[in-house]
């Protein structure tokens, strides 16, 4: 067959092998990879203002509480939200399941001791009469017995009511919740798609959810396939007062990162909305929907800015929407309120309130209403007084009646409060009653004067602060809430609704809602395009082009190859980033690439260079994960390495020669297979590579050829399970006479950057790890013999390795050939398998290093004895205690920095 025939079959080929790879899915994870990367060359653009977000964040919690919180905090917050004119308020919290009674604490601290009161005011002002009809001979005895009676009355009636008005204390906070919201008018709650039915009451939801919340969409193409069985909404009484709702389900991609989101979902036949769909469908005046492959049409849709048109959404494949992530992070995307300023600011009133009530019971306006300008405070604060009382009312009716008249007067009478506050602060009043004070005050009673007017400016500061901090939380409230789509969720630190986006691999997941209003109001759609598109350029344009370079020579002809290879890829970059739709271009680029490289090998498959150079180059892998990845990427066939951040491992068994002096060569192979077989699986269990074997010695790593996030954890676990399973070997070897004493092995560990690659000559390579960190793991395992320990890490690979390993912390040191100081950590256990006394002996001895280190010899000396005591063979409490010992006698320079210079390997 000729060069060009050769040339058009590899064409063909190479152009349907690839093909039939995207059939396969075997470019689906590399193009989201490409797609993310992509992704980071959009041009920014101005995110929609029209968002905020209510967080249940840190500050929410430590002001709150550890949550969930009781409803009605959300109750309340809903109240707070409505006063400040939100448009929508979202929840992405789930109400699924009924919640215990609470206290209605408005009640409790201000209202129930006013009833107390009202009610004794009245008992006592009926027993004062009765005696006082007695001391004047107005009433006589057998008169007063029949009044004692009513009296009697009176006292139970007070009493009944009393006693009703407390257990009112007790609230449905599922039902003040849903008063809230019923109020409000504008909430919506979660649903929650299910794979599997539900059972029993919660399956008795799901009509509730087909009426209420189910949305018609035009759909004649059975497009996207529903797999869904159930659907689960909130509790009933919740579900009633929501305005709408939308479901919760996420879309992740195989790779574990959100790029997607399908807009509606089909369960039994009914279509529902996601979450933040929904409430903007419904802005949109409930415009018709229709679904068919590839495309979401909504129809006449009412925009923000007042006019009307069609939306169309591009799909993918399986009909979700790719969304238009935002580059910042979760915090700096959009608008963010903390649910903390709410509750801040509902404390902030209530000390108001209590503030006045304490200055209202000042008896001083009562004695100088002589005056006109006290006799106005005193009618002043009795209006202020009254006003709060009306306030609180008129929220109890607002949310019990539902009523939009008591909720308007609800929010005048706050205003009202707010601007009586702001005058009596204004008139100075406290300051003019202490300078009328200190007029009336006698000489005599200067410490009484003190006193009482270091209280009464107490009361004044305490206004002015409360009042300024309300006024400042409310006027910035004013500014970031009105006509805004609130989304309220947790972004604290506690919670597990946390995700990867294609910027960030830990993105709060509430966020995603915003994204989809974004993407959507702003129209910024990416399209993906059907792998097919991938296809047909593959299968038309790669015979083409090998055909039209077929007459070049080879550096030309292959120059071209390459370079429309790059056109291709270049081409799929710029149509995203110009027109954002997405053209996978991984299946065309690289059946040029191949079709250009084997038709070359092929020209050239006489030249033994390139045969020679391709038998060496596979000789050299010993490693099955080593093959896999030359295999993904050939050119690692080339001799070099890369910096990788990774962790190393070195091992050596204590007097091992003297062992293999007593041995015959047979059993001391045979010892030594065994030997090393074991530990070899503990590393490779533990996703470790094996570098070398140097006699008994063991050299590994952690983090390469394959990935390994937890490469320090990995390296310290085996560490770990090495001296286990050296326990269990040792005693199978002494049973079995196979070895004369124990096999003890001494461990090094280090994490840093370390180069790893194929080291050596084109006749002989090596997989295999280089650098200074890679020394310093060396270093380790040696310096075991100085402390009497086993096990050695460097502070870097405990921080990484996390807590979940037991360690104690020793020296820092420089080792031989490395003059950087290293912070050595002896590791004990894993934290979870370490047994008590191991977790005192570590305790004990870290508080005796604080001593040495503070260089307080004596206490340190007798800390470390209780080590001894705990452990009489622990090595460095033995080292540590003959310092101690040492320094009192001869303390160390005043310069010494804490660091030991170790001289032996």
């Amino acid at each position: 067959m000729t060069l060009r025939n050769r040339s058009i079959l590899i064409a063909f080929v190479s152009a349907v092998l690839f093909s039939l790879l995207y059939f396969a899915g075997f470019f689906r994870f590399a193009e989201q990879r490409l797609y993310d990367l992509f992704l980071r060359f959009r041009p920014g653009r101005e995110r929609i203002e029209q968002v905020v977000f209510l967080d249940v964040d840190d500050q929410a919690i430590s002001h709150i509480g550890v949550f969930p919180w009781p409803r009605s905090v959300m109750g309340d917050g809903l109240l707070r939200l409505k006063e400040y004119g939100v448009t929508a308020a979202v929840f992405d919290i789930e109400y699924i399941d009924e919640s215990p009674a609470g206290l209605d604490d408005v009640y409790l601290r201000q209202l129930l001791k006013k009833d107390f009161d009202q009610s004794f005011i009245t008992i006592d002002s009926y027993v004062s009469e009765l005696f006082t009809a007695l001391r004047d001979s107005r009433l006589s005895l057998e008169d007063a017995l029949d009044f004692s009676g009513e009296l009697s009355g009176i006292i139970s009636t007070q009493r009944d009511d009393l006693y009703t008005k407390t257990q009112g204390l007790a609230r449905d906070n599922d039902e003040y919740l849903s008063q809230s919201s019923r109020l409000f008018g504008r909430t919506w709650g979660t649903l929650n798609l299910q794979a599997l039915p539900l059972p029993e009451e919660q399956a008795d939801r799901r009509i509730y959810a087909q009426e209420m919340f189910s949305y018609p969409i035009e759909n004649d193409h059975d497009y996207p396939k529903s797999t869904l069985a159930d659907v689960l909404p909130p509790i009933p009484q919740f579900m009633e007062s929501l305005e709408g709702a939308g479901y919760t389900n996420v879309t992740i991609d195989d790779d574990g990162v959100r790029r997607r989101i399908y807009l509606a979902q089909r369960v039994d036949g009914y279509w529902y909305l996601q979450l933040a769909f929904a409430p903007l469908i419904h802005m949109m005046g409930n415009p018709d929907i229709a679904m068919e492959p590839g495309k979401m049409t909504i129809r006449g849709a009412q925009m923000p800015d007042g006019t009307v048109q069609d939306i169309f959404i591009p799909l993918d494949e399986k009909g979700a929407m790719l969304l238009d992530w935002p580059k910042t992070s979760y915090e700096d995307s959009y608008e963010h309120i903390s649910f903390g300023h709410f509750s801040e600011l509902e404390e902030t009133e209530n000390s108001l309130y209590s503030l006045f009530y304490n200055v209202s019971d000042l008896g001083y306006w009562s004695q100088l209403m002589d005056d006109d300008f006290f006799y106005y405070i005193y009618l002043l604060l009795q209006d202020i007084t009254a006003c709060r009382d009306g306030i609180t009312e008129a929220r109890r009716y607002a949310v019990e009646e539902n009523s939009e008249e008591d909720f308007e007067e609800y929010l005048y009478l706050k205003q009202a409060y707010r601007d009586m506050v702001q005058e009596f602060i204004e008139l100075e009043a406290m300051e003019r009653l202490i300078q009328e004070l200190e007029l009336q005050f006698s000489a005599e009673a200067a410490a009484e004067l003190a006193e009482e007017t270091a209280y009464l400016r107490t009361l004044s500061d305490n206004i002015v602060s409360s009042y300024n901090e309300i006024t400042t939380t409310h006027n910035w409230l004013m500014e970031m809430l009105p006509g805004k789509l609130c989304i309220i969720g947790r972004s604290d630190t506690g919670t597990t609704d946390i995700g990867v986006n294609p910027f960030y691999g830990h993105y709060v997941n509430v966020g995603t809602h915003a994204v989809v209003l974004d993407t959507i109001l702003s129209q910024s759609f990416i399209t993906p395009l059907s792998q097919w598109w991938s296809i047909l350029i593959t299968l038309v344009l790669v015979p083409l082009v090998i055909i039209a370079i077929g007459g070049f020579r080879p550096g030309m002809r292959s120059g071209l190859g390459f370079g429309t290879a790059l056109l291709i890829f270049g081409f799929s970059l710029v149509l995203f980033i110009v027109k954002g739709i997405f053209l996978g271009p991984l299946g065309p680029t690289l059946a040029m690439v191949v079709a250009v490289v084997v038709r070359e090998v092929v020209a050239f498959v006489s030249s033994e260079q390139e045969k020679s150079f391709i038998r060496k180059a596979f000789s050299t892998y010993l490693s099955g994960a080593v093959v896999e990845e030359i295999l993904n990427d050939p050119s690692r066939l080339q001799l070099g390495g890369s910096k990788r951040y990774m962790s190393a491992i070195f091992t050596d068994v204590k007097g091992f020669s003297t062992i293999s002096e007593k041995l015959d060569p047979e059993d001391l192979v045979r010892l030594l297979n065994q030997y090393l077989s074991a530990m070899s699986n503990v590393v490779l269990d533990e996703r470790g590579t094996i570098d070398k074997y140097e006699g008994d010695a063991i050299i590994a790593f952690f983090g390469a050829p394959i990935d390994l996030p937890e490469h320090a954890l990995k390296a310290c676990r085996s560490a770990i399970i090495m001296k286990r399973v050296e326990r269990e070997l040792n005693t199978r070897f002494i049973a079995d006479g196979l070895s004369p004493s124990p096999l003890l092995t001494r461990i090094g560990v280090n994490t840093g950057n370390m180069v790893v690659g194929n080291m050596g000559t084109e006749q002989k390579m090596d997989y295999t790890i280089m650098g200074n960190a890679v020394n310093l793991a060396a270093r380790l395992e040696g310096v075991n013999k100085q402390y009497g320990t086993w096990i050695l890490a460097s502070d870097t690979t405990v921080q990484d390795a996390g807590p979940s390993i037991l360690t104690r912390r020793l020296d820092r040191v420089r080792v031989v050939g490395i003059h950087e100081p290293v912070q050595l950590h002896e590791i004990l256990e894993l934290r979870d398998d370490a047994p008590d006394y191991l977790r005192e002996k570590a305790d004990l001895f870290h508080s005796g290093l604080d001593f040495f280190e503070a260089k307080d010899w004596s206490r340190a000396e007798a800390a470390f004895r209780k080590v001894l005591d705990h452990d009489p063979d622990d090595g460095p409490g033995g080292i540590y205690l003959n310092r101690c010992i040492k320094y009192q006698k001869t303390p160390p320079a005043k310069n010494w920095d804490g660091v030991f210079n170790l001289n032996q390997k």
